[in-house]
């Protein structure tokens, strides 16, 4: 399978929406990723039988001239048993307030997540939950690189538009 981002655990993404608010300059991009299943195998072999890909709707909102600076704000939530447990995700990338003489600008990465379990036992949704919070917290470092890459990757065509022109 050819590789799309720097994490491997991707295996597909499809951009379902991307527009851009022309006073804003704000670009809103809607996505599906297909990623190897995360959650532990006791939940998706034994509890539901799941197959290896999951699927995360994804939608962000890149700010190219923001009031503080360049920004993007990512928010993502699973696809796949949502009606057990929802993990919904928000990141934020902005500026980071540079000290003076420092040699190059810093960009400030926040990470929050929600694991909410709908499992009718309660005794197996804080055990469905805490899983996924240890999944999530072994995981988070993955994701951001992903996103950094895909940050970079953007950066580095930018500067080869701009040296084209």
């Amino acid at each position: 399978m050819p590789k799309i981002y720097e994490n491997e655990i991707v295996y597909n993404v499809d951009t379902l929406s991307r527009t851009m608010d022309t006073e804003t300059g704000v670009i809103r991009t809607e996505r599906i990723i297909g990623v190897q299943q995360g959650a532990p195998k006791w939940i998706t072999k034994q509890l539901f039988n799941l197959p290896e890909t999951a699927y995360v709707r994804e939608v962000v909102f890149s700010d190219p001239e923001g009031a503080d600076g360049p920004s993007a704000t990512c928010m993502s939530m699973n696809l796949n048993l949502a009606q057990y447990v929802s993990c919904l995700e928000y990141i934020t990338y902005t500026p980071y307030p540079s000290g003076q003489g420092a040699e190059a600008p810093a960009t400030l990465f926040r990470q929050r997540a929600l694991m909410l379990s709908q499992f009718p036992t309660a005794m197996i949704a804080r055990r469905i939950e805490r899983a996924s919070v240890e999944r999530f917290s072994s995981n988070a470092g993955i994701g951001r690189k992903g996103f950094d890459w895909v940050l970079e990757t953007g950066w580095k065509r930018k500067l080869v538009c701009t040296f084209r022109n």
